[in-house]
């Protein structure tokens, strides 16, 4: 009997003992992870301030607690824990965490230091950027995009849903952020290795760049009002000549031959009016029209386009600060409202609104290429806008281009089936004025259930003007259209067009609960696109709704793509697998 005291006194011991080591590990692995968390975020700090000392201090830090962290989630006592009931599948999930942020503070985050010191050689300095010094921050670019990929691939393999709930909230936060961050060096990487060619390496290039104007929406934001030529010869950066959209008029026929689709959908005129050529979504089409029509008119082959609106322009306004155009100053507050309403009011006479344009063009270009003080803020503000659809970029040169491809300043209207159902929004005025400045709205997709491989998919759009109740006599004719169109003074036209995913269905669309009817769905290139008309009266709010069904395969989060409005928001979203 009192052997066997013994034995149960020590086994008792022993696994106290142990208990208490792994409670140990435990604790040190949280204040480790703990400790990251807060290093990352002195890191992120330090990086935006262009603090370099911190910076270094900062990652040194970052590097001893993960590597910490990892070292004692890599060691027997924790490799044990994950085969342990009810604890493993969290041991696992904490092992994983630490084996990421400590390879990314190295490979991934470590490559972003070396980036960030050289950012200056990004932007222009006195109207030119180095193509030699862009290509040199290919390397650490590359790099870190590589990292954050792997690490986005590794967290992606695991399923946190059997968690305790503060570990699976943690670890969903940080494989989002992972995620966002593979997606945004993946394009920074696409811009470092295209630019050098861009810039006039290898030989001089000519763009157009194109100002969208909201005010009367398309489907890739907006008119294309005003319209400047851009030359980059070995990084030298120069402005020519500037025309007005409206200048090109109309075509007898397409100046490209048009699809089935394009002409059932949308009619010839987006073939035939240069200012129409974007009533479709896919930006490359539009950049491809474009370049025909100002081919027939002007002197100057184009290399590619550009494109940006004045919701973007108001955030590179706040980077580089304030410009004066024509004894107005424009602000990262108050661009929005200038550029797409204050300027109809302030000059009548449309010759006179393009004649703004252009001086605000051009007093933007110039405060870009004669450099700045923060390039972080430029380079973030430049993100912001594509993130959010509002800048745009097309290449003619096919390697050009083909590094673009998928990139979010591309544009594409994919057309191809992918595990990614792809669903559309896109919105075009039909007033023919400049009341989009009053629309907004708001698009809620989500997928409601999944039968075999093919998802089920519900929609619902609040449309909403913010015209005041008087529009049609406090507001003038240019704004409102003057009924021009057949549309009432102060109210506005709306289409809309819902793109299915590819080998996708459209069924029951109601507009305000009652369902529309009349306008079949047509055929685009696999994608089936349906068009709703809205008219809305000055505060008028209207509901669509509508189903979808995905085409076979389709498994994956559905990537919803949104025209972007006069509202600072990203309209698009991804939405979560209903399989």
């Amino acid at each position: 009997m009192h052997k066997r005291k013994v034995w149960v006194a020590i086994v008792l011991g022993a696994a106290l003992l142990v208990a208490a080591w792994v409670g140990w590990t435990a604790f040190r692995v949280n204040q480790d992870l703990t400790a990251s968390v807060g290093d990352a975020t002195t890191l992120r700090s330090a990086l935006e301030s262009g603090n370099d000392a911190t910076v270094d201090a900062a990652l040194a830090d970052l590097k001893q607690h993960s590597g910490d962290a990892a070292d004692r989630t890599g060691g027997i006592t924790w490799k044990v824990l994950q085969h342990l009931p009810l604890l493993g599948d969290d041991a696992r999930g904490v092992a994983v965490v630490s084996s990421v942020i400590d390879d990314l503070s190295g490979d991934g985050i470590a490559p972003l230091v070396e980036v960030s010191d050289n950012l200056e050689s990004i932007v222009p300095s006195n109207g030119r950027i180095d193509p030699d010094a862009v290509a040199a921050l290919l390397p650490p670019a590359a790099a870190a995009h590589a990292a954050f990929a792997d690490a986005d691939v590794r967290l992606s393999a695991e399923d946190p849903s059997g968690y305790v709930e503060r570990l699976k909230s943690k670890y969903r936060e940080l494989a989002a952020q992972v995620d966002d961050g593979a997606r945004a060096l993946g394009s920074a990487e696409t811009a470092v290795r295209v630019l050098p060619t861009m810039l006039g390496s290898d030989r001089p290039q000519t763009y157009i760049l194109v100002f969208q104007n909201n005010a009367e929406i398309r489907a890739t934001g907006g008119l294309p009002g005003a319209v400047s030529l851009v030359r980059s010869d070995d990084g030298k950066l120069l402005m020519g000549r500037q025309v007005a959209a409206s200048s090109f008029g109309f075509t007898k026929k397409p100046v490209l031959p048009l699809t089935p689709a394009e002409r059932e959908i949308y009619g010839d005129i987006v073939g035939t009016f240069f200012l129409d050529a974007n009533l479709q979504p896919d930006f490359p089409r539009a950049a491809d029209l474009w370049k025909a029509r100002w081919e027939q008119v002007q002197p100057e082959s184009i290399d590619g386009v550009l494109s940006i609106d004045p919701v973007a322009i108001s955030y590179v306004l706040g980077a580089i600060g304030s410009i004066s155009a024509d004894g107005v100053t424009l602000t990262e507050e108050n661009a929005v409202d200038q550029l797409l309403h204050e300027v109809y009011i302030r000059y009548p006479d449309p010759d006179d609104q393009d004649a703004f344009f252009r001086v605000v063009a051009r007093a933007m270009f110039d405060k870009i290429a004669g450099g700045g003080e923060s390039p972080r803020n430029l380079m973030a503000a430049l993100a912001k806008g594509a993130d959010e659809h509002r800048i745009y970029v097309h290449d003619f040169d096919e390697a050009v281009q083909n590094e673009l491809a998928g990139s979010r300043v591309a544009g594409e209207l994919l057309t191809n089936a992918d595990t990614e159902p792809q669903v559309g929004v896109y919105f075009a005025d039909g007033t023919g004025a400049k009341m989009s400045y009053y629309l907004r709205y708001d698009v809620d997709l989500r997928a409601t259930y999944c039968s075999g491989d093919v998802q089920a998919l519900t929609g619902h759009l609040r449309l909403s003007s913010e015209a005041p109740l008087d529009a049609a006599t406090s507001l003038s004719d240019y704004i409102t259209g003057g009924g021009t169109y057949g549309v009432k003074r102060g109210d506005q036209l709306v289409f809309i067009r819902l793109y299915g995913p590819v080998n996708g269905t459209i069924s029951a669309v109601t507009l305000d609960g009652d369902p529309i009817t009349g306008f079949p769905a047509v055929d685009a290139e696999g994608r089936k696109v349906f068009t709703a008309v809205v008219q809305l009266k000055p505060q008028q709010k209207s509901d669509l709704t509508w189903r979808m069904k995905t085409g076979p395969g389709q498994v994956g989060d559905t990537v919803l793509s949104v025209t972007p409005s006069v509202a600072e928001n990203n309209s698009s979203s991804v939405v979560a697998s209903s399989c």
